[in-house]
C-alpha cells in the first residue's frame, strides 16, 4: 500500500510538471509569433527567397514590412546560410503560418530527444522514474526560453543525440554525419566532431572513411547552401554576432561572457571602456582551454582503460562545449536534457548523499534563469546557470574517472571494419 501511494505521488508530480511546462509556454506563445528570433529567421530566410542580399540587407526596414516587433540592436542577418535555408520554406509560408509551423518543428524535436532519452535510459530507470524525467525537462526553464525566443537549439540537440544513437548502435558514419550536420547549423557543434571522429572504431580506416564522408557532406553544404552567402556571413554576419556578444551582460551563461563581465564590472561596466575587446578576446581563449582540457582528461581516462565510457565522454563533452563557446544563451541549455537524464539514472543506481546534493544542486541552478538588474547582486545571480552547468560537469568528469560498467551502462565503440 506504501508503495502504491509513493508512486501516485510520482505520477501526480510528472503530470503536474508537463502541465506547468505546457501552460507556461502556450501562454506566452502567440506574443511571441512577431518577435525575436523567429523574426530574425524569418527575415533572414525571406531575403534569400527574394534573392537579396542576405548578410547587407538592414533589418529594421523588413521588420516593419511584414509585421514583426524589431527590438534588438542587431542591424543585418548572422545565421549561418546553412540554417538559413533549412528555414526557407517556413519563410515561403505567410508569418503567422510560418511560426506556428516553426513552432510545430519545435516541438517534433523536443518529442525525438525525449523518446531517444526514454530508450536509451530503459535499463537503468523504471517507466515511471522516466515519466519523472521527461516531465521535468518539460518544465525547464530552458525549455521555456527555448519556445519564448523561437530558437533552433531543440533541433541541433535532436541531431546531436541522433549522432550519439547511430555512434551507439555501431553506425559510425551516420554519426559523423549527424554531428556534421548539426555543426553547419550553427557552427558550435563543431567542438564534439573531434570525439565522434575518434569514437568511430578504433579502426584508423575506418576513422579516416568516416573522416572522408563528412568532409564531402560539409563541400556539399557549403555549395548546396552558397558559396558566396558564407563568404558574406563570415565578413559580415560573424562581426554583427562579436559585437552584439561582447556587449552583452546577460542571460550568455558562459565562461568567456564570465570572464570578460569580471572585468567589465571592475571598471563599471563603461560603455567606453576601451579594454572590454581584449577581455572578450581572453575570455574566449579560456573557453577554448577548458573544451581542450577537457579533451584531455577523457583522453587520459581513456588510456587507463579498456572498456570505454562513451556515455559519460558524451555528456561531459557537451557541457564543456556549453560553457566554452563564446554565445551560450539560456535556451541552449536544452541540449542539456540527455545530460540530466543520465546524470539521474546513475544517481539512482548509486545514490550517495554527495550525489544526490550534487545533482540537485545543480538542476536546481540550471533552473534558475532570472533577470536581475542591480549592480553586484546582478553580477553575483546572473550567472547561477552557469555554476550549475560547471557542478554538473564536475559530476561527469568524476564518473568517467570512477568507471564502473555495471553502472554506466557503457556502450563500446564501433565495431573494426575490415
Amino acid at each position: 500500500m506504501k508503495n502504491a501511494g509513493q508512486a501516485w505521488v510520482l505520477d501526480a508530480l510528472a503530470l503536474g510538471l508537463v502541465l506547468f511546462g505546457v501552460v507556461h509556454v502556450a501562454r506566452v506563445l502567440p506574443s511571441r509569433a512577431i518577435s525575436n528570433d523567429f523574426a530574425h529567421y524569418y527575415i533572414s530566410s525571406r531575403l534569400l527567397l527574394a534573392g537579396a542580399d542576405v548578410y547587407s540587407t538592414p533589418l529594421q526596414p523588413e521588420y516593419e514590412r511584414w509585421g514583426f516587433r524589431y527590438t534588438h540592436a542587431i542591424p543585418t542577418a548572422t545565421n549561418p546560410p546553412f540554417l538559413v535555408g533549412v528555414f526557407a520554406p517556413f519563410a515561403a509560408l505567410p508569418p503567422r503560418a510560418a511560426f506556428w509551423a516553426w513552432v510545430s518543428l519545435e516541438i517534433l524535436s523536443l518529442g525525438c530527444i525525449l523518446v531517444l532519452i526514454w530508450r536509451l535510459t530503459a535499463s537503468r530507470l523504471s517507466a515511471r522514474a522516466r515519466r519523472l524525467v521527461c516531465a521535468g525537462i518539460i518544465a525547464s526553464a530552458p525549455i521555456y526560453w527555448h519556445f519564448c525566443f523561437s530558437q533552433c537549439q531543440l533541433l541541433i540537440g535532436a541531431i546531436m543525440l541522433i549522432a550519439y544513437a547511430c555512434l551507439r548502435n555501431g553506425r559510425p558514419a551516420g554519426a559523423c554525419l549527424a554531428i556534421t550536420t548539426a555543426t553547419w547549423l550553427k557552427l558550435f557543434p563543431v567542438v564534439l566532431v573531434p570525439w565522434f571522429l575518434w569514437r568511430a572504431s578504433r579502426d584508423w580506416k575506418t576513422r579516416m572513411r568516416c573522416a572522408g564522408a563528412a568532409l564531402v557532406w560539409s563541400v556539399g553544404v557549403v555549395v548546396a547552401s552558397g558559396l558566396e552567402n558564407w563568404k558574406q556571413f563570415w565578413m559580415q554576419g560573424m562581426k554583427v554576432i562579436d559585437a552584439w556578444v561582447e556587449w552583452q551582460r546577460h542571460f550568455n551563461f558562459t565562461v568567456p561572457s564570465f570572464v570578460k563581465n569580471v572585468a567589465w564590472l571592475l571598471h563599471g561596466c563603461d560603455p567606453e571602456w576601451s579594454g572590454l575587446h581584449a577581455w572578450a578576446r581572453t575570455g574566449a581563449v579560456l573557453g577554448a582551454v577548458l573544451i581542450v582540457l577537457t579533451y584531455g582528461v577523457i583522453g587520459w581516462v581513456a588510456r587507463r582503460r579498456k572498456d570505454a565510457d562513451i556515455e559519460a565522454e558524451f555528456c561531459l563533452l557537451s557541457i564543456a562545449m556549453l560553457a566554452g563557446i563564446a554565445e551560450g544563451w539560456g535556451h541552449y541549455y536544452v541540449m542539456l536534457a540527455f545530460p540530466f537524464a543520465i546524470a539521474v539514472a546513475r544517481v539512482a543506481q548509486r545514490p550517495t548523499p554527495g550525489r544526490v546534493a550534487t545533482l540537485g544542486s545543480s538542476l536546481l541552478m540550471l533552473n534558475l534563469m532570472g533577470d536581475w538588474r542591480s549592480p553586484w547582486l546582478e553580477f553575483a545571480v546572473s550567472y547561477i546557470p552557469l555554476y550549475g552547468l560547471l557542478l554538473l560537469g564536475a559530476f561527469f568528469v568524476n564518473e568517467a574517472m570512477s568507471f564502473n560498467p555495471r553502472i554506466a551502462d557503457p556502450t563500446k565503440p564501433a565495431p573494426s571494419s575490415s
